[in-house]
């Protein structure tokens, strides 16, 4: 549960862009990527650019009443999973957001709940050796993306 009234993204941990209504986002800390689409996309837009992640709640249920707990409750298991990733953090102080695209964002929200599919968190990690692997310091003489073998490393490391 989150307690905190603002998220934000894990940066400099945390990378992310939005093209097309898919959000791809990559740890550079773990190795993992990830990808967020339809309302998924809309909801992290909105909570990086703004903070309010109770702000999505309340725009997503106020035309859906119908469905209005089941939504809200899909919202806030997505959005503990974003934190619980270490995706998002929580902060107390909303000051530091820019609100300059806020009503486009509003809006984005707004037509994703209007046909709301439960947002999912897809974690790939099929690519975490590639990731993390330093381009300078843990590659050979053939260059980047292969790494060195292990006991040639250890001999460098060791002199």
């Amino acid at each position: 549960m989150i307690t905190s009234k603002y998220l934000k993204v894990n940066t400099p941990n945390i990378v992310h862009e939005t093209i097309d209504g898919e959000t791809i986002l990559l740890d550079l800390q773990s190795g993992n990527y990830f990808s967020l689409d339809g309302a998924g996309a809309a909801i992290w837009d909105f909570i990086a650019e703004t903070g309010d992640w109770k702000k999505v709640i309340e725009l997503m249920t106020q035309n859906n009443s119908e469905q209005r707990t089941s939504i809200s409750n899909s919202i806030e298991k997505y959005i503990n999973n974003l934190v619980k990733e270490k995706l998002l953090i929580p902060v107390e102080d909303g000051s530091s957001f820019n609100s300059d695209n806020t009503n486009k964002l509003e809006s984005i929200l707004l037509q994703s709940a209007n046909d709301f599919k439960e947002p999912v968190v897809h974690k790939y990690s099929d690519m975490q050796d590639l990731l993390l692997l330093d381009p300078i310091h843990d590659v050979d003489e053939k260059g980047w993306p292969e790494a060195q073998d292990t006991e040639e490393k250890n001999e460098e490391e060791a002199t």
